[in-house]
């Protein structure tokens, strides 16, 4: 007998196919039974006029640290999110060996969020161990950031990287996988990692070579530098012979929108044609969000916040800075040069006379104090200790739209985690904004196109065992909603709103969430990686 029997529903199978009508059965956590009859079961569900789709699967989170705290997982299942994937853009929580952790831990807060430096994370092994000593409401898998491994072998500090420290790096990399890590991420516009050209990248990550896992990338700008950022990741996949997936492709600034991205996706599609397996994945806002340091050049982030301070609090660098930011650059992704001050909001500030600040752009905040913007923001950064974030308006929808019909791009959130301010809707609202506004108000990408974006492809991408796809003998994490009834309220002044409109969601086979209710907490798990 069956444990469940969810019948007259309309399944998109999550393979990209057409709805067809279908009764789902689950016994054990798993999909037992896909056709038209009506075997017996414990529970049977109408889903009359409502489809059946795969838990939704978001492969760019950054709850490395919201997993260990309570409440975790209702945001994202209210979304019908069943499987996140965390460790993105070169900055997961693990590894994290001392004597660099607290060093690696501040850096981190304004993207995890604040992490008790006590915790045992100093080997993704512990990491793991941790996370699962926790009821988890979804599952979750985990990647090993490069610019972590390079951080827990050499701190901060610039430069050339030892035969010993790469050793390190290499170490601590091959721990995190072999402890079943689903990939290795860069961000190679953060520092100390920015400091890598093509050949120290490669040298870095050599041990992917031995567990085909993809390599995913944020790369080092998605503006004026964007194409030799591509050319940069593709020639490194290419030489480690590992499949290359491309963080949140983008087009920054004004002056590249509507040319950069269609050349951007050629060179993926030569790519592809060349032998590379290549994919990307996009978010459905036109504003970013990250930590506000990520407005200074690479060489002013090098030695982390100490010499960030420093340089900051130097009247001579701080002039020369000025000038630097004012200007286009082709050596950084000058993101102030490409948006202005009046694009820039400021969504965390720790500091109880600052508090008035958040959710003001730097324009607002400069006249405010009346201060010349330049000299806000870097007051702002020097008096935070650098733990400032913020939503930077950067792309155009028309961009997003072409990269969301992309066959190989699976729908993202590129969710932050701060631990206080204001987060950016995205990781309330990502998968309802494409559902219910360009899928059924705007039309503008078919459903079981955007279904296969949010479960088949991303599910492909990490080989998360038999996830993504409704087959029998595949897990029953599954969603039944309504696509009329699906939307989120969540914006940039009050973000923190629950989607809405997913009827059921299971987990495992089990009844996690419920027409708004939380049902079940702890139905998910630790994805490892399925060789």
């Amino acid at each position: 007998m069956l444990d469940t029997l969810i019948k007259n529903g309309l399944v998109l199978d999550g393979s990209g196919n057409g709805e067809f009508a279908a009764n789902v059965g689950v016994k054990d956590g798993k999909i037992a039974y896909l056709g038209d009859g009506i075997p017996e079961a414990g529970e049977t569900v109408d889903a009359a006029g409502k489809y059946v789709t795969p838990g939704l699967i978001d492969i760019h989170r950054h709850a490395d640290a919201e997993v260990l705290r309570p409440g975790f997982g209702e945001q994202e299942i209210s979304q019908g999110l069943t499987t996140i994937v965390n460790g993105q853009c070169g900055l997961s929580i693990s590894p994290c060996p001392q004597p660099y952790k607290d060093e690696i831990l501040d850096f981190l807060a304004p993207v995890i969020g604040n992490v008790d430096h006590a915790a045992p994370i100093e080997t993704t092994g512990e990491y793991f161990r941790l996370v699962e000593s926790r009821g988890l409401m979804i599952n979750v898998g985990h990647c090993i950031g490069d610019g972590v491994c390079r951080m827990a072998a050499k701190g901060f500090v610039p430069g050339a990287v030892s035969d010993a420290e790469y050793d390190r790096i290499h170490e601590v990399m091959r721990e995190g996988l072999d402890a079943g890590a689903l990939g290795v991420t860069t961000g190679i516009v953060y520092a100390p990692e920015t400091c890598y050209d093509a050949d120290g990248l490669v040298r870095a990550l050599e041990p992917m070579r031995d567990y085909g896992v993809p390599l995913v990338t944020h790369i080092r700008g998605y503006g004026d530098i964007l194409h030799k950022s591509l050319d940069e990741i593709i020639e490194v996949a290419s030489r480690l012979e590992v499949p290359l997936h491309v963080s949140h492709m983008m087009a920054v600034g004004r002056q590249n929108w509507g040319v950069g991205l269609n050349e951007a996706l050629a060179k993926l599609d030569r790519a592809r044609q060349s032998g590379l397996r290549v994919s990307c994945d996009v978010y459905p806002y036109t504003a970013g969000a990250s930590q506000l340091i990520q407005i200074l050049p690479p060489w002013y982030q090098e030695g982390g916040v100490p010499k960030i301070i420093e340089r900051l609090s130097d009247p001579k660098l701080r002039a020369e800075l000025v000038e630097t930011l004012k200007k286009p650059s082709d050596r950084f992704e000058n993101l102030l040069y490409s948006t202005g001050w009046d694009a820039l909001l400021v969504t965390t500030l720790g500091l109880e006379k600052n508090q008035q600040y958040v959710g003001k752009t730097v324009s607002e905040i400069a006249r405010m104090q009346g201060k010349d913007p330049y000299d806000c923001a870097f007051d702002l950064l020097i008096e935070e200790k650098c733990k400032v974030t913020m939503v930077i308006f950067i792309t155009d929808e028309r961009d997003i739209i072409n990269i969301l019909r992309y066959p190989f791009a699976s729908v993202i959130s590129d969710s932050i985690y701060p631990s206080s301010g204001l987060p950016h809707p995205r990781a309330y609202g990502s998968f309802p904004k494409v559902l219910g506004e360009f899928v059924r108000d705007r039309k503008l990408l078919e459903l079981p196109q955007a279904v296969r974006k949010m479960t088949g492809e991303p599910a492909k991408l990490y080989r998360i065992g038999k996830k993504g796809l409704i087959r029998e003998g595949y897990d029953a994490d599954l969603c039944v909603f309504d696509l009329n009834a699906i939307g989120c309220d969540a914006d940039y002044v009050a973000p923190k709103r629950y989607a809405y409109g997913m009827d059921r969601v299971y987990v495992a086979g089990r009844l996690a969430y419920h027409a708004g209710e939380f049902v079940c907490r702890n139905a998910g798990r630790l994805v490892r990686r399925v060789d």
